[in-house]
């Protein structure tokens, strides 16, 4: 997947949260009392290992400087950037997807060029995807305003399929240099041997949690037993705590479904092993997303070895959980 950064601020967090070290930003916005999702801040959770990141700089005149790879999946989390700025320090939990092996372009993009050169391709584009159902539907980087296009305020990180790919880049030196970064990246036979043993972990974690479960989603009232359905999802995250690695203790045998909402923090487990929903954060979800607050306070299935409740700690401090 290809992704477009799109940031105004030259500081962007600061050290390790600067510019091109990572993508980040508040977990929801405030309106009035109430916290809200946005959907361009959202789209963090979607990131994979592995995907591009196009970085979009600037204001008015905005340029694509260059890209980056994301170096993990989208996570949240309770830690700050040293610097949020005035706008964001009111947040207590964040998204964040670390990045690596930036590359400036040889020549920026201006934004302005390719609105002037692509404007009638990106207006049937734009009411293309305005006519899609909201499934489908996808974020865009930029909106059509008194009959001309215009960066989309606050479209933070937006998606770029195969089409809108090649009507921006088809005919720039970012077209080359980013297909040529995904062949070197997808058949490097150096990382494949260096990550190869971490696969076949994981592996073996995979199946021995699913084991300790008997093979069935350990959520409450849940009967999915498809072994192809099935993940043995870690408590604390395989790139956060080494010694966890390989402890079937810090795993669930999730659902996809469940794993997903256990992921992003849409709920924990207590120091009971009982469900504990974000009520909250539950809210900005629809059917059938929502109906996991019937499980809420309910135990989870039983296992043959006990969770332990260390690297469940882990889980609460990542998604801002307080027991």
């Amino acid at each position: 997947m290809i992704w477009i950064e799109m940031s105004k601020d030259k500081v962007h967090g600061g050290g390790e949260w600067g510019f091109t070290k990572c993508l980040w930003s508040p977990a929801y916005k405030i309106v009035g009392d109430t916290r809200r999702i946005w959907a361009y801040w959202d789209s963090l959770m979607r990131v994979k290992e592995g995907d591009i990141i196009l970085h979009l700089r600037g204001d008015s005149n905005s340029k694509f400087i260059g890209h980056s790879i994301a170096e993990t999946d989208g996570f949240i989390t309770t830690l700050r950037p040293p610097d949020p700025g005035p706008n964001w320090s009111y947040a207590d939990t964040f998204y964040r997807v670390n990045l690596k092996k930036f590359e400036p372009f040889d020549q920026a993009i201006e934004l302005s060029t390719l609105f002037t050169q692509k404007e009638n391709q990106l207006m049937y584009y734009f009411n293309v995807n305005k006519a899609k159902s909201s499934d489908e539907k996808k974020l865009l980087f930029y909106v059509i305003q008194n009959g001309n296009l215009r960066r989309q305020n606050g479209a933070y990180l937006s998606e770029v399929d195969s089409e809108l790919y090649n009507i921006l880049f088809s005919n720039s030196n970012i077209n080359t240099t980013v297909r040529e970064r995904l062949v070197i990246d997808q058949s490097n036979t150096y990382e494949s041997q260096k990550t190869l043993p971490i696969r076949i972990g994981q592996s073996n974690f995979s199946k021995n949690v699913r084991d300790n479960f008997n093979h069935i989603c350990c959520f409450p009232n849940c009967e999915v037993a498809d072994s192809s359905f099935l993940i043995g999802a870690h408590i604390a995250r395989w790139s956060d705590n080494s010694e966890s690695r390989g402890d079937t203790s810090n795993g669930l045998c999730l659902c996809l479904f469940h794993d997903k909402a256990f992921e992003i923090g849409l709920f924990t487990l207590d120091d009971n092993l009982s469900v504990s929903i974000d009520i909250e954060r539950l809210s900005y979800y629809h059917s059938p997303i929502n109906q996991i607050i019937e499980s809420n306070g309910q135990a989870i299935k039983d296992s043959k070895i006990p969770i332990n409740i260390k690297y469940l700690r882990h889980h609460w401090a990542r998604i801002g959980y307080r027991p």
